[in-house]
């Protein structure tokens, strides 16, 4: 229960400000009051959910600052894995990177919202793989789902899906060149676009309109 939970936070089932009954959540799952709470806990630990004086338990909506703050260390992080990546990418994973873009592509072309969200995510999967460093993926991998959680906010904006794509192209460029120092500095160029981004969106207004 824990884990499904989570994965509709991260997925954005689950949007920011929405209830968590458990009453409600023990019936969907068809189990007793004790291990909802025990699962709302482990998420509350996780700074997932949190406990309001009006509305009880609801999943977390992060403010603009702490947006910018996961951002800016995501933007370091992501920064070390372009470049690590540039040195240590295989021709597979290169091969691998030019069909997500091109899917993305695509997607941008057809208008396919979900399917952009998709391939934005395996983009950076891709690239977290090819740099090789396990150490790093286990320290990142708390802040992308965070991240996750508001993944399909910008693709809403069509200018903004367009700005990814170009950036997403840009990072695959500096790959393809094994330029670590381009690497880098196109994905602190991606992050730094996105955390902009986020920051100026209303998260609650988005989660008021997710709930009507």
């Amino acid at each position: 229960m824990y884990r499904r939970l989570r994965d509709q936070i991260i997925s954005g089932d689950l949007a920011p400000g929405s209830r968590l009954i458990e009453l409600s959540i023990a019936a969907d799952f068809n189990v007793s009051r004790t291990p909802v709470r025990e699962a709302l806990k482990r998420l509350a630990a996780e700074n997932l959910v949190l406990a309001d004086p009006a509305r009880g338990m609801v999943v977390h909506a992060p403010d603009a600052g702490e947006i910018e703050d996961v951002f800016v260390v995501r933007e370091a992080l992501d920064g070390l894995a372009a470049r690590l990546a540039a040195h240590r990418i295989t021709p597979s994973e290169l091969a691998r990177l030019r069909l997500i873009v091109d899917s993305m592509r695509q997607a941008v072309a057809g208008d396919r919202r979900g399917q952009i969200v998709i391939a934005n995510q395996r983009f950076h999967d891709v690239i977290y793989t090819a740099a090789g460093n396990p150490m790093l993926a286990r320290v990142a991998s708390d802040l992308r789902d965070f991240v996750r959680r508001f993944s399909t906010l910008p693709f809403a904006s069509p200018d903004r899906v367009e700005h990814v794509l170009a950036e997403h192209e840009a990072i695959l460029a500096a790959l393809v060149a094994h330029d670590p120092a381009a690497a880098e500095a196109a994905s602190n160029t991606h992050l730094g676009a996105a955390r902009e981004y986020l920051v100026r969106l209303d998260l609650q207004e988005f989660a008021a309109e997710s709930l009507a």
